[in-house]
């Protein structure tokens, strides 16, 4: 019995945490690329540029995407669908471009996991190089915001974002 009551203290406590938690989180990753700005713009500039380097795109060969709108406008969207767990289904809709410097996009998450994160890159110029920031924001349901406490949105975001931008580094550079 006090095992009983051990467990369900330890299931209060996880509760009681992810409640003053809060849902909302943000990350962001940078990367420097030895290119000119108008290149880097060029790989970022439209969603089938950005899946060019998306990291989440490679994961399944089986992946089905469609495009509509006119790519690289607000309005445009990319849609994608795959049974991998990893890469789910949703869609990406471009909310806003600044021309050589930043593309925003809404993305409706609807497989493993419902959601909804306004994401960005943004371009900046430091010396001779391009800055690539590439951030979201979004928000995690109760309970399973707990997750952002031990860390595992920022470690996961931080090996796919890495990877992404790596990729988009290897694009702009050749």
């Amino acid at each position: 019995m006090i095992a009983l009551y051990i467990v369900g203290g330890i299931i209060a406590l996880f509760l009681i945490i992810a409640a003053f938690a809060g849902t909302r989180w943000s990350y962001e990753k940078s990367i420097l690329v030895n290119a000119p700005l108008e290149k880097v713009w060029d790989n970022i500039r439209t969603l089938k540029a950005l899946n060019q380097w998306n990291p989440w795109v490679g994961r399944d060969p089986n992946l089905k995407m469609r495009y509509s709108g006119t790519d690289g406008e607000p309005g445009a969207s990319f849609s994608w669908d795959s049974e991998n767990k990893n890469v789910g289904a949703g869609n990406q809709t471009i909310t806003k471009v600044t021309p050589n410097s930043e593309v925003d996009s809404r993305i409706n998450f609807i497989r493993p996991f419902k959601g909804q994160g306004d994401a960005y890159v943004l371009l900046t110029v430091e010396r001779a190089v391009t800055r690539v920031s590439w951030g979201i924001e979004s928000s995690t349901p109760y309970p399973m915001n707990i997750l952002k406490i031990f860390g595992v949105i920022e470690k996961n975001m931080n090996r796919d974002f890495g990877a992404g931008l790596s990729k988009l580094k290897g694009l702009c550079e050749s």
